[in-house]
C-alpha cells in the first residue's frame, strides 16, 4: 500500500531523515516507534504529502506522489484520513460542522445526505447524538473520537494516527486503542501510527519500525521486536 524508498530531509542544515526505507502491507495496523523528536511526525508528513523530501520517494497504492503536480497530489490524499495529536477540532465548529467538513469540501453531497453519513461515523466511534455539541464541551476522550469521526469520514483506504492516546489518562487511551483495532476490523483500512506510547504500540500493532538516528532501526512484529537483541532497541523497549 506504501513504499517509502530512502528518504532524506533536513531543516536548517539539521538532518531529520537520513534515508529512511519502509514498506507498509495493505490493511495492516504499522506503528512507528522512536524517541520524542527523532522525526515520526514528519515522515508522517511524507507519506500524506504535506512535506517534500529533499531526496528520495514516496508511493502510495503505486502512485509516487513526491512529484506528483498538486492538483493530482489532493486527489492521492482523498485516500487518507487522519487523526491529530490535539485531534484538532475547529473550536467554531459543532461536532457535525467538524466531522462533516471533507464531505463539504471535496463533494455535492446533500445535508440529508451528509447527516446521514456523520450520524453513522459518530455511531461508529461511540458518540452518537453529539451533533450539535461543540468541542468545549467534549472530554479529552470525546475529541479524539470526534476526530477519528472526521478521519474516516469520506471512507478512506489508509488512516495515518500522530500520538494517537497522548494526553489521555490509561483508561482512556486503552478506549481509543479499542477503537482503533474496531475500525481496523470493520472497515478493512491500513493503518499507520507514530506513537511513543509503548503499551498502545504493543496493543494495536500487527508489525512496528522503530525509527532512530533518522533510519528504521528495526522492523518487525511485536513478538519480533520484543526478542531483538539489538542494543538501541533493548534500551528502547526497558522504559516501557
Amino acid at each position: 500500500m506504501i513504499r517509502i524508498e530512502d528518504i532524506h530531509i533536513s531543516f536548517e542544515n539539521k538532518a531529520v531523515l537520513r534515508g529512511v526505507d519502509l514498506e507498509v502491507r495493505d490493511g495492516e495496523v504499522m506503528v512507528i516507534l522512536g524517541a520524542s523528536g527523532c522525526g515520526k511526525s514528519v515522515l508522517l508528513k511524507h507519506i500524506i504529502g504535506l512535506l517534500s523530501p529533499d531526496s528520495g520517494k514516496v508511493f502510495v497504492n503505486g502512485t509516487e506522489i513526491t512529484s506528483l503536480p498538486k492538483h493530482e497530489l489532493y486527489r492521492v490524499r482523498r485516500s487518507f484520513g487522519m487523526l491529530f495529536q490535539s485531534a484538532a477540532l475547529f473550536d467554531s465548529m459543532t461536532v457535525y460542522e467538524n466531522v462533516s467538513l471533507g464531505l463539504t469540501e471535496h463533494t455535492s453531497a446533500s445535508e440529508t445526505e451528509k447527516r446521514e453519513i456523520v450520524a453513522s461515523k459518530l455511531e461508529l466511534v461511540g458518540l452518537s447524538g453529539t451533533e450539535d455539541m461543540y468541542p468545549a464541551e467534549l472530554s479529552g476522550g470525546m475529541r479524539k473520537r470526534v476526530g477519528l469521526a472526521r478521519a474516516i469520514c469520506m471512507d478512506p483506504a489508509i488512516v495515518l494516527y500522530d500520538e494517537p492516546t497522548t494526553g489521555l489518562d490509561p483508561v482512556i487511551a486503552d478506549t481509543i486503542n479499542e477503537l482503533i483495532l474496531r475500525l481496523q476490523e470493520r472497515l478493512k483500512i491500513t493503518s499507520i501510527a507514530v506513537t511513543h506510547d509503548m503499551r498502545s504500540a504493543f496493543k494495536i500493532a500487527d508489525r512496528m519500525a522503530m525509527l532512530s538516528e533518522g533510519k528504521i532501526r528495526f522492523v518487525g512484529t511485536p513478538d519480533e521486536i520484543s526478542a531483538s537483541q539489538d542494543p538501541l532497541v533493548v534500551e528502547f523497549l526497558s522504559h516501557r
